[in-house]
């Protein structure tokens, strides 16, 4: 069968029920989606538990944890598509969705990433970074409950008192969901799999802008349950801080 020209990938890591409804919202896309599962979690009956209700998805199991970055380039030398999606398993969004992000990107062919605007769970905005990471910006959002100008940095990090109400091009896109061209994503040779959980996105998406510009739509929504493990647990809070030593060391240190 011919390939779609449409292709998502999803990384697994004890993920559960709501990665199955995640691959229900590609199911019932208006547009043909191949489906790919990299499975970082072999003990775990999630990916099995998927294809049996979807069996037209493609898992690849792993025999540990690759973490997000190289678990997505799995399926690099695989795709055969147009347009490649990354989609978190606790992602949902509408059918209509992706049909509408493939048409904006046909008829703007210069795009090479488009990221959606992303809701909480109770329709809030979840602020995610539209900006390229700074030390600043980043104490931002580690202590914007001090109140002060961490509030502020932080609020300028995610573009919070821009006129957001139209698509813009901006400098990040979040690695819960973005469409980037798949010529793109082989051309970068995917995720720079030195970052392990973290800055991965900022990485790609530093390197995708000097291909082309990133466009933020705030028409083309996508619901994210983001369970935010860094500012959770000591493990995730080392991790984000070793990823951000790793980007600052690579791109250079910008207050």
């Amino acid at each position: 069968m011919p390939k779609a020209r449409i292709s998502a990938c999803m990384v697994l890591y004890h993920a559960g029920d709501e990665a199955l409804r995640a691959v229900d919202c590609l199911d019932a896309s208006d547009e043909t989606v191949d489906v790919y599962l990299v499975d970082n979690t072999p003990e775990d009956d999630t990916a099995q538990r998927i294809r049996w209700a979807h069996p037209g998805v493609q898992v690849r199991p792993q025999t540990r944890n690759l973490g997000f970055g190289r678990g997505n380039n799995v399926v690099l030398n695989e795709l055969e598509s147009d347009y490649h999606i990354l989609v978190n398993p606790d992602v949902t969004f509408e059918p209509d969705v992706i049909g509408r992000m493939v048409r904006y990107m046909d008829e703007h062919p210069n795009v090479v990433i488009l990221t959606p605007h992303v809701l909480n769970a109770d329709g809030t905005d979840q602020l995610l970074p539209k900006k390229q990471p700074t030390v600043h910006y980043l104490l931002g959002g580690f202590l914007e409950k001090l109140g002060g100008p961490f509030v502020r940095w932080r609020r300028e990090y995610t573009m919070a008192d821009d006129d957001l109400n139209h698509p813009l091009k901006v400098k990040f896109a979040t690695g819960c969901f973005l469409m980037i061209r798949t010529k793109t994503f082989k051309e970068l040779k995917g995720f720079d799999e030195r970052f392990f959980l973290y800055q991965e996105d900022s990485d790609l998406s530093r390197r995708a802008a000097q291909l082309g510009p990133i466009i933020y739509h705030p028409d083309m929504c996508v619901t994210h349950n983001w369970a935010r493990e860094n500012t959770r647990s000591v493990k995730g809070v080392l991790r984000q801080i070793r990823s951000v030593c790793q980007f600052f060391m690579k791109w250079g240190v910008e207050w």
